[in-house]
């Protein structure tokens, strides 16, 4: 108990990683640990094995994180890396689910499913069950993805119509939808759902974990994540191209690369060399957090320059709240909701999304005003910290869900 308030118990079911292992692992770990401190119970259904790239876990079926978070796989441990394990694994999993929800019956008035899951048939299942005995779903929309990022094969393509289904018709069916922008918000409700039942997060970050007290700067600009075509590295690589044009040494450190699949980076490698930039950036490749940490330590200029598609004005990336955090100064495109919560030049540097030569500029400026830079990038810190701080977060949103 914390006070008068009344303990509730939580179930989240998912196929991301969890507690670690990606941005929506962070963001699942910061949740569950806000609800734990809010004094509510939360256990973690993981329908889908580990996955992060060359790296594994030694983790057990069942285990209970450092804050107390018990956690469970109920398939294979490690993902599979070919189709037809991966496959089975689903169906074992899917399997397993059952006997896990029937367990809820007893205590299904105390009890809420929390949903981070973009597979649809084991959706199907568990909103198949809510609905049967009573039970209050409470599902994360992260954000709406364009068809082009399941092109390829026929399965891959399966995945979009499951993507689809998801998103328009089994999400509406929850009690309360989390959300992480006002772009989404507007869809659902132009599909009728109550406004009092969406309630938008952009995204949770643990201030604390991610400030930097003492560095030594190595790299003009630092970028983290997974480099795909949504995150707009490929206008960064021009600006910086245009700097070097100018007489300006702007150096990159690029920190991250896909979790899954094949590597993104030979053809970014190849893009610096057209633009004649290849000593200019460097490549991390996929590294686990606190070297992540480290190496935005190695900062001086944090920069996110996403394009605006339907994707970025969907989604609030997990990395902005990480370079906030930081205490440096960031440079983001005006993509999505940044320009909901941020004000140009009074507490984050913006410039226009895909215009590479005002990202080129904003960078020259925020180099050669240094002062001027830190001054923004100081406000910048407090604003995102009352936006984005996972404790103060989960307590209103426990509160709108509990």
């Amino acid at each position: 108990m914390v006070g008068n308030k009344l303990n509730m118990d939580y179930i989240l079911i998912t196929n991301s990683n969890f507690p670690g292992g990606g941005a929506s692992a962070n963001y699942l770990n910061l949740f569950c640990k806000g609800l734990k401190i809010n004094g509510d119970n939360i256990k973690v259904l993981l329908l889908t094995g580990f996955t992060f790239g060359k790296y594994g876990t030694e983790h057990k079926r069942k285990n209970i994180t450092e804050d107390g978070v018990s956690f469970c796989y109920l398939g294979s441990i490690n993902r599979p890396k070919n189709f037809f394990p991966k496959i089975l694994d689903e169906f074992v999993s899917s399997f397993n689910l059952i006997p896990q929800l029937f367990s809820i019956i007893p205590k299904r008035k105390t009890t809420k499913l929390l949903i981070y899951n973009s597979e649809f048939h084991s959706n199907i299942i568990i909103y198949l069950f809510a609905r049967l005995f009573f039970i209050k779903i409470v599902t994360f929309v992260p954000e709406y993805y364009g068809k082009y990022v399941f092109e390829g094969s026929f399965l891959r393509k399966l995945k979009w119509y499951g993507f689809l289904f998801n998103f328009w018709v089994i999400n509406k069916l929850s009690y309360k939808l989390i959300v992480f922008s006002h772009y989404l918000k507007t869809q659902y409700i132009n599909q009728g759902i109550s406004e009092s039942n969406i309630i938008v997060q952009p995204n949770l970050t643990d201030f604390d974990y991610w400030e930097i007290k003492n560095s030594i700067v190595n790299y003009t600009l630092g970028y983290s994540g997974s480099p795909s075509i949504k995150d707009g590295l490929h206008d960064l690589f021009k600006a910086v191209s245009i700097l070097k044009k100018d007489g300006i040494h702007a150096s990159l450190m690029v920190i991250g690369d896909t979790p899954n699949g094949h590597s993104l980076l030979p053809d970014l490698k190849v893009e610096c060399e057209k633009l004649n930039i290849t000593e200019n950036v460097c490549f991390s490749g996929l590294v686990e957090l606190p070297e992540v940490k480290r190496l935005l330590s190695e900062c001086k200029i944090l920069t996110l320059t996403r394009p605006s598609t339907v994707q970025t004005q969907a989604g609030f990336p997990t990395k902005l709240g990480e370079y906030f955090a930081s205490k440096k100064k960031v440079l983001v495109t005006n993509f999505g909701d940044i320009e909901k919560y941020f004000t140009k030049g009074k507490d984050l540097v913006i410039a226009e999304s895909g215009n590479v030569e005002d990202i080129a500029q904003k960078i020259k400026w925020m180099i050669q005003k240094d002062a001027d830079a830190e001054i923004i990038a100081h406000a910048g810190y407090h604003r995102a910290k009352l936006l984005l701080e996972y404790k103060s977060s989960i307590k209103r949103i426990a509160a709108i869900i509990g």
